[in-house]
């Protein structure tokens, strides 16, 4: 049986995730948009943000659904054009 040699990977090269998360730590969520978790828990108390759809409590810690949250915001800015 012969042997194959594999070539070694180069450095320098960045392995990128294969998935994305669709939910994230509000602090992450902060980083990545600039969305408080002050400001995401103001849009659950108004009733904005659903918990389960757009945010969720586990163990205490606030969780982000970027999807959902993405979403949200494209409706957003699509019935304000609607409105001009």
């Amino acid at each position: 049986m012969k042997h194959t040699v594999t070539p070694k990977a180069s450095t320098g090269t960045t392995v990128q995730p294969s998935i994305e998360p669709e939910w994230v730590l509000a602090a992450k969520y902060h980083e990545l948009t600039g969305v408080t978790p002050t400001a995401v828990h103001q849009r659950r108390k108004e009733g904005k943000w659903l918990d389960g759809t757009h945010c969720a409590v586990i163990n205490r810690r606030l969780y982000v659904n970027v999807r959902k949250a993405d979403e949200w915001i494209r409706n957003q800015i699509s019935q304000r054009q609607r409105a001009f």
